[in-house]
């Protein structure tokens, strides 16, 4: 069971549990509210960069699509010429993951979501760092030609001044139940004042009047922020091979005359990915969710072993199948599900977002 799923649980000894995580929350509700005064007031610094920065980033944690986000983002400075960068944390980054070439320095380390990014933007440089405003300064050093970063999960890093501020809300899970630890949420709705816009994604998984409901709530806070609805949406598949990658694409799922495939992942909301499967038609078994960041250890390939039965094979995330050494699972394929991101209501949100128009 995942944090996600715990905090969920209300009944029994998890009823207990959550009282006491409640009465944490109520601690840790002053402390954000007192680190963003003292940034509002301006007596914590912030640091600017000399090219324009634009953060994506979200109220909960983890689950709502930033990494296809950044990829449409990427996808729109590209196609305007400009050459964008990539700035992150680099959660479980590991320096021995990268070669030569993609870490000229100390901040070019690479975790799953970094690795997922290169497949489809080679030529992009991304720095992972703690310290975001050293790796920024570091990445404009090697990278003078850079003209716009997009900083990753950024919305709680306000060290690093930034332009434009995005949050992702997932349609499925938009305000995370509560603050954390009693919730998903890192910080209280009204932090939505500082955003300029907000993307609610998978919001075709939802109905009409849900998307309203939740849009009312968020201008509340912010009547004015540039509103945005999402999909994310399979587009081809990747699969690993002895000499790279073998690619297919998505519809070879549809053509396979009814077969089952076993989906598992280990992404910040689960459900979002196995939701998305069967709202494709495709037949699935249950889904296997193992913690976020995480590939399966040996205990978790027993547990896709013992899942597989009939299926034809597996379908996991391309941010899941970077991290697995062979294309294959009990003698079965393993194909990662490359996603976009689509816009509901056109694909002018960036254009308008960073006065592209």
């Amino acid at each position: 069971m995942d944090f996600r799923e715990l905090v969920k649980k209300r009944h029994g000894l998890y009823g207990v549990l959550h009282l006491f995580l409640s009465g944490c929350s109520l601690l840790y509700a002053p402390l954000v509210r007192i680190r963003n005064l003292l940034y509002d007031a301006g007596l914590k610094r912030t640091y600017r960069l000399p090219v324009p920065v634009v953060s994506l980033g979200n109220l909960t944690m983890g689950g709502t699509g930033k990494t296809p986000a950044a990829a449409a983002l990427l996808r729109a400075a590209l196609a305007r010429g400009i050459r964008p960068a990539l700035l992150s944390r680099g959660y479980r980054a590991s320096n021995c993951a990268a070669t030569a070439k993609d870490a000229p320095s100390r901040y070019g380390r690479r975790n799953d979501e970094a690795a997922e990014l290169a497949l489809e933007f080679p030529d992009v440089p991304h720095y992972q760092a703690a310290d975001r405003v050293e790796a920024g300064r570091a990445l404009l050093a090697d990278f003078p030609e850079t003209e716009l970063v997009v900083l990753d999960d950024g919305f709680q890093h306000r060290r690093l001044a930034r332009d434009v501020n995005l949050v992702l809300i997932d349609a499925l899970d938009p305000f995370g139940g509560g603050l954390f630890p009693a919730g998903m949420a890192r910080e209280p709705i009204a932090a939505l004042r500082r955003a300029d816009g907000v993307i609610l994604n998978r919001a075709d998984l939802i109905d009409e009047p849900s998307r309203r409901r939740i849009e009312a709530k968020v201008r509340r806070y912010a009547p004015d922020i540039l509103w945005g609805e999402a999909s994310v949406r399979p587009v081809s598949l990747l699969r690993r091979t002895p000499d790279g990658w073998d690619t297919a694409p998505f519809s070879l799922l549809k053509e396979e005359n009814g077969k089952i495939w076993v989906p598992f992942c280990g992404i910040g909301n689960p459900d979002g990915f196995f939701k998305m499967l069967r709202g494709e038609g495709i037949k699935t078994a249950s889904g296997i969710s193992f913690p976020d960041h995480t590939a399966p250890d040996a205990a978790g390939i027993r547990r896709l072993t013992a899942a597989v039965s009939d299926a034809a094979g597996f379908l996991t995330t391309v941010k899941d199948i970077v991290k697995l050494p062979e294309g294959e699972i009990a003698g079965r394929p393993v194909w990662g599900v490359k996603t976009e991101l689509n816009f509901l209501n056109g694909n002018s949100f960036f254009d308008k977002a960073l006065g592209w128009e």
